[in-house]
């Protein structure tokens, strides 16, 4: 994974552990795009039309939580949802992922 950002790598490691069934898809992963505030990573995969659903999340304390989707069994993308202000960002949520300090308690 090390052709992604450090952030997106650290939390899908988090989100996907060895073993995940999702997890062979994360060699060929890439970024399509990202949210200018840092909360969103979506990847490059085949259109889609399909539902989208959550197939790994993590709380992040009481601050929110980190979501990946997949759509039609292909991950889509990346999400922190933020309870709080500011809003946390994907290195935020990576780090508390990893049980390193930081804002998220």
């Amino acid at each position: 994974m090390s052709h992604l950002p450090p952030d997106v790598t650290h939390a899908l490691d988090a989100l996907l552990p060895e073993g995940h069934p999702l997890r062979p898809q994360l060699a060929d992963l890439r970024i399509a795009s990202r949210c200018t505030c840092g909360c969103t990573a979506h990847f490059t995969g085949p259109g889609s039309t399909g539902r989208a659903e959550i197939v790994a999340e993590s709380a992040l304390g009481y601050d929110g939580e980190v979501l990946l989707f997949a759509e039609d069994g292909r991950l889509a993308w990346l999400e922190v949802c933020s309870w709080t202000d500011p809003k946390l960002t994907l290195d935020e949520a990576a780090r508390h992922l990893r049980g390193e300090p930081g804002r998220v308690d």
